[in-house]
């Protein structure tokens, strides 16, 4: 009886080591899960952000403007479009590197803008945005001069974002404001859904 009772003993102390074990190794594969997908989140972002920060590298002349879906009716919008059309037809901005540090600078007749900037990707359901930042040093604030928007809004969010989605397709520069996601990504891996796209063309390289 003795033998009995002690073998019993001896396999739940046993069986208590094994479960703590298991439990042990379970929680060490879900902390190097988490610490994988950690890492490959990051290297997601940093693909699109290392390339995008390269190709905006120039200077830029500014070519017009598309409201990519809108409330307004077309009067209104045809109109408003000229109007900051006809404010920017001498705009050109300059996006380049020095000694690390990534700066740019614009010009639109008398105005002269100076500043940093910056390239982040945020990601929407698995869909990602790469989106502009800047950072104003002196002239104007860099939403005012290339968006007319003087609230500051655009460029004013918490450390890391913008409300500006930025691509690169050939010599073109698009900044879109404004932009949702949809269910049709592009070849650049990120939607527009509405908004209104500033488009630029690249005169020179850096």
């Amino acid at each position: 009886m003795k033998i009995l009772i002690t073998f019993g003993l001896i396999t739940l102390v046993f069986a208590g080591c094994t479960s703590a074990e298991y439990q042990q190794m379970r929680n060490e594969r879900e902390r190097l899960r988490e610490a994988y997908e950690e890492a490959r989140l990051k290297n997601d972002r940093r693909t699109p952000k290392d390339r995008l920060a390269q190709e905006i590298l120039g200077t830029w002349q500014f070519l017009g403007i598309e409201v990519l879906e809108s409330d307004l009716s077309n009067e209104i919008e045809s109109a408003a479009i000229a109007l900051d059309e006809l404010s920017r037809k001498n705009l050109t901005i300059r996006f380049f590197e020095q000694n690390g540090m990534r700066f740019y600078e614009g010009n639109n007749g008398s105005i002269r803008v100076t500043g940093k900037f910056s390239i982040y990707v945020e990601r929407i359901a698995e869909v990602l945005y790469p989106e502009l930042g800047m950072n104003q040093i002196s002239g104007i604030r860099p939403a005012e001069f290339l968006f007319n928007d003087r609230s500051g809004g655009v460029f004013g969010g918490l450390p890391g974002t913008s409300n500006v989605l930025i691509s690169v397709q050939g010599n073109q520069l698009h900044l879109t404001l404004g932009a949702g996601v949809s269910t049709a990504p592009t070849p650049d891996g990120w939607v527009q859904s509405d908004g209104i796209r500033y488009s630029f063309e690249r005169i020179n390289y850096e």
